[in-house]
């Protein structure tokens, strides 16, 4: 998405460049958090938090945006009527962890507000802007492979044990923070 719109001249490259550092620096202290905690415990036991979660932040980095740049700019009721959508997507995204059990909701709503900050910023640099038929086709190929690639059978990357390696190596121990044994710890 970031390159479909990219490549539609000089003013949305700058544009594109920011949403970039926008996602960037957001999923770098999605990393932090869980870095930080699996190699130091980091956290807040009160409030069952450990880091933020990085699907509710990621969807609140594109949802949102992705679907306000498909209307284009003159026509601002659709552009609000797509972000709103986004919106409702993302947080969709981010409820869907608590039921999995993949995060408490003290994670999900720190991820809402760090993901919902950011978007906040991402639409402020992207409101005067649309995808145009590059962009708009290149997003729809985009989203095809997407598709073919987890039909694919393809095994996700397990980035939870990356996250724990790189904690327990920066904090030097011998064993990541366990989750579990952290909550019940007083």
């Amino acid at each position: 998405a970031i390159v479909g719109l990219a490549i539609q001249g000089p003013t949305q490259r700058r544009a594109a460049f920011r949403w970039a550092l926008i996602i960037a620096t957001s999923l770098m202290l999605v990393a932090a958090s869980k870095i930080a905690f699996y190699g130091w415990g980091t956290g807040i036991r009160r409030w069952n938090l450990t880091c933020f979660s990085g699907h509710t932040v990621s969807a609140w980095l594109a949802w949102p945006a992705v679907l306000m740049l498909m209307a284009p700019a003159r026509l601002r009721a659709l552009r609000i009527a797509l972000l709103v959508t986004g919106i409702v997507i993302a947080a969709c995204v981010g409820w869907s962890r608590v039921p999995l059990g993949a995060h408490p909701v003290s994670e999900v709503i720190a991820g809402t507000l760090l993901g919902a900050a950011a978007a906040g910023w991402i639409i402020r640099a992207l409101w005067n802007h649309a995808f145009d038929k590059r962009g708009v086709a290149l997003l729809v190929m985009l989203l095809l492979a997407l598709a073919g690639l987890t039909q694919a059978g393809l095994k996700r990357p397990h980035t939870e044990r990356w996250f724990q390696k790189i904690g327990t190596s920066l904090s030097g121990t011998d064993q990541a923070v366990d989750r579990l044994r952290w909550r019940k710890d007083p």
